[in-house]
């Protein structure tokens, strides 16, 4: 059965550029890409896109750039970079995106272990990358997206124009190295996942799948571009479709919501931190209602609960309409949470609403997803069943059924960059040990316990879930974030279950709004207490190998990625 589909969807599989060919051909005219500029949104269609794609690529190529070059694209979500990465493509060259918030020496490394020969950014970017370029030989030419005394993309899209040159030529094929994609994770170690065109196009067509979208379908790009979540399926796989992608301004709240509004998007990706940030301005909003809108809405909102939990049935659409509409948001019908595990409580909120959000899963290495809830039938706690034409398998369960998740499909990377080790390690007979540990319930959906690497083995043999406690102490609204991890006991020398909290200081009652660190020992003695107060609380219905044994405290809040997960890495020989 699997492997028929996946034949289906693989006889639809093309390079990326034939993809877009097909979307310009059937919507020239339709708006591709918009962004607000000076007030107002600034719009590229299709026919637009590709022309300056296409002008940008012969100059490309003029300037030396040929068939499996490494180019790099580094800055903010906006229409240059979108232009850029198409233009490369164009070329036969392999796209390497940079993070923009990574720290100079972290560029230089990947610039130079891609041996990258070209970087197109922002402004703002010019002096670092001339600054590497002049240290690395192999880096020949920077290149700014914004008009300046540089190399622009805008006087090269001009030049292009003149060109008589027929990119057509350029052989692209659909097993062509298309992306390396250097990701630290939360490991702190450097790899470069090779995507060929295969492996993205058909991960775009294997998710439309299961997640119906059209050119009707405008989608809000909020997650860093070069995140391969949501270049993936926010950036490809919208062009796929002839949908429009709306860029917003910024990361805030209210800056997304309204773009969300004036654009009248209808599809967003993000990772769980930002939408819990708007659940709670939901929640927030319905407290705010006068008293006696407030008084039939909170009993509204547990009735919907009740219903939806129970008998399945949601009439949240229906009874907040209103507070949907005014919420900015009420255009939005499918929200999809990725890049880490969604709370429980986040996705209830949405629900009771009228909101539809999906969990999904993926990893960079499998192009990235892998699975997604179906809007017609969701399970939020579970990351959903796998996308068709990929196989996924419990590795080695135990008598619990749990294991380590593995993928097979088209959609798994081709390795990692010149890293025959590494990518041994993770790749076996086809299949991608992706590393966390998980079950499969009769339906075939897929749920994460958390990830091998972080799994406390007890003397016992007991295997402890960090994440597993985590998701119990989260449920605290005086614990801001946690990691739980293991710590030995210098007393006894036995491996111990420890948590490093950041608290709330906000909902901490005493508190009195000043900066953390003025807050007098004494204050920071009784949140301590506090706060261990409600660990052994939250985690009393726990088993007593899984039992928080330490807490201490960080006031600052903790390290992330660029897709807001928590840097365990830098968590290391904890301190009581």
């Amino acid at each position: 059965m699997s492997g028929s589909k996946r034949d289906d969807l693989l006889r639809k599989v093309k390079p990326f550029r034939e993809i877009l060919l097909d979307s310009v051909k059937m919507y020239g005219d339709k708006t591709a890409l918009q962004i607000r500029r000076s007030g107002k949104f600034e719009r590229t269609s299709y026919n637009q896109l590709y022309e300056n794609a296409s002008n940008l690529a012969k100059m490309l190529v003029k300037l030396g750039v040929k068939k499996g070059d490494k180019i790099s694209v580094i800055s903010k979500n906006r229409p240059e970079w979108a232009i850029s990465y198409i233009a490369i493509h164009l070329t036969g060259a392999v796209v390497v995106p940079l993070d923009p918030l990574l720290k100079e020496g972290e560029l230089y490394n990947i610039i130079e272990k891609a041996k990258v020969k070209m970087v197109i950014c922002s402004e703002n970017y010019i002096f670092m990358m001339n600054g590497i370029k002049d240290k690395l030989k192999t880096l020949e030419r920077v290149i700014s997206m914004d008009e300046s005394e540089e190399i622009d993309i805008h006087t090269l899209m001009e030049e292009g124009n003149k060109l008589d040159i027929d990119l057509s030529k350029i052989p692209i094929d659909v097993d062509d190295l298309m992306v390396i994609l250097f990701t630290s994770g939360t490991t702190g170690k450097s790899k470069g996942v090779m995507l060929s065109n295969k492996n993205v196009v058909f991960d775009i067509i294997s998710a439309s799948e299961v997640v119906k979208f059209s050119n009707d379908d405008i989608f809000i790009s909020i997650l860093p571009l070069h995140h391969v979540f949501e270049a993936t399926v926010s950036f490809i796989g919208a062009m796929y479709k002839g949908a429009t992608i709306t860029y917003a301004r910024s990361y805030r709240p209210n800056e997304i919501i309204e773009d969300i509004k004036d654009s009248k998007a209808t599809i967003m990706l993000g990772v769980p931190l930002l939408f819990e940030k708007i659940a709670l301005g939901i929640l927030k909003a319905l407290d705010n209602q006068p008293m006696g809108v407030k008084a039939i809405l909170k009993p509204a909102f547990g009735t919907v609960g009740f219903f939806k939990n129970t008998v399945g049935i949601n009439f949240g659409g229906t009874v907040f309409a209103g507070l949907r509409e005014k919420s900015g948001l009420s255009t939005l019908r499918i929200m999809i949470s990725g890049g880490a595990a969604l709370k429980p409580w986040v996705a209830d909120v949405f629900e009771r609403f009228g909101f539809p959000i999906l969990q999904g899963y993926g990893l960079s290495e499998a192009s990235p997803v892998t699975n997604v809830n179906p809007l017609d039938n969701p399970k939020n706690r579970s990351i959903g069943p796998a996308l068709p034409g990929i196989e996924m398998k419990i590795n080695n369960p135990n008598s619990d059924g749990v294991g380590e998740i593995l993928v097979k499909g088209p959609n798994v990377m081709m390795g990692y960059y010149e890293d025959e080790n590494e990518t041994a390690k993770i790749l076996k007979d086809g299949w991608l040990y992706t590393g966390d540990i998980g079950f499969v319930d009769d339906d075939g959906y897929f749920y994460i316990k958390g990830r091998q690497k972080n799994v406390i083995v007890t003397e016992a043999g007991k295997n402890v879930y960090p994440e597993e406690i985590e998701n119990e102490l989260l449920k605290s609204p005086f614990i801001k974030e946690v990691v739980v991890m293991s710590k030995i006991n210098e007393r006894t020398g036995r491996e111990e279950v420890h948590a490093v909290i950041h608290p709330d200081l906000e909902q901490i009652p005493f508190y009195a709004g000043k900066d953390g660190k003025e807050i007098a020992n004494d204050a920071m003695d009784e949140i301590g207490k506090i706060i261990r107060e409600e660990v052994k609380k939250l985690t009393n219905n726990l088993a007593t190998y899984k039992k928080v044994k330490t807490v201490s405290l960080q006031l600052k809040e903790f390290e992330k990625t660029t897709t807001k997960k928590i840097k365990r890495y830098v968590f290391k020989n904890p301190k009581n």
